[in-house]
């Protein structure tokens, strides 16, 4: 995140240099394996559920690709401030474990599911994680003056078809994105996050933060095998400079 491995190399070097915009200070007695899994998709859930997306609450918020690591740090914030929150997940066998989160219903993921969604035009805010295959179903659930976030592409990087907005966009809807490589930047330190908060939360056992995997470092290919395969089933860590 930060830029780290996209413009600013060192992802796995033992020594980098790193943006002061990047950097956070967090006094916790998590491990280091625990807190590297942390910023990734807490930092960015958080941005796009309170930044981009303005959640409070009381409000609904749909998360299209709930069971991801990302998705499922959004239900933990989103469902502790209070939020509606309803989840989707393209196998349903995975259903308890979104409720385990304490989201209020979990749907079917597929297309049209504006179509099933008994709210549609009552929704608050829509996190988009599937991407671009099911944006402007995701914006067609949205009330008026309702958000939605862009963060995710499961669904693939195709583009949008003949895309226009000025014929497909609802009204008075509001339209995002959010990426976590501008972290770092001028207008995205990283220090906007509480993320000192978020590691207590971790620590207490209010969210769930534990990487799924943590290899070492002659362990890289094997890592980026199960990355690749999508087995990983959440945030994978990979320990730098320890046997």
């Amino acid at each position: 995140m930060g830029g780290m491995g996209r413009t600013n190399p060192g992802s796995y070097a033992e020594y980098t240099r790193a943006r002061v915009g990047s950097v956070a200070s967090i006094d916790s007695s998590l491990s280091w394996e625990d807190l590297a899994a942390i910023p990734e998709t807490y930092a960015t859930a958080w941005t796009c559920i309170f930044r981009n997306l303005e959640l409070s609450r009381g409000q609904t918020l749909l998360v299209r690709g709930g069971t991801s690591s990302f998705g499922q740090a959004a239900i933990n914030l989103a469902v502790n401030a209070g939020a509606k929150v309803i989840a989707t997940t393209r196998n349903l066998d995975r259903a308890p474990m979104l409720l385990g989160l304490g989201v209020e219903r979990v749907e079917l993921e597929g297309p049209e599911l504006s179509k099933r969604l008994p709210e549609t035009k009552r929704i608050d805010a829509v996190l988009e994680l599937v991407g671009n295959s099911v944006l402007l179903d995701s914006l067609a659930t949205l009330k008026r003056g309702g958000h939605l976030c862009l963060a995710g592409f499961l669904g693939g990087l195709d583009p949008i078809p003949d895309f226009n907005p000025l014929l497909q966009m609802p009204s008075g809807v509001h339209f995002s994105f959010f990426g976590s490589f501008v972290f770092g930047e001028p207008g995205f330190p990283l220090s906007d996050v509480p993320l000192q908060k978020i590691a207590n939360e971790v620590a207490e056992g209010r969210y769930k933060a534990k990487p799924v995997r943590v290899f070492r470092f002659d362990e890289i290919t094997e890592a980026h095998k199960v990355m690749d395969e999508s087995h990983a089933g959440g945030k994978m860590v990979v320990v730098v400079g320890k046997s």
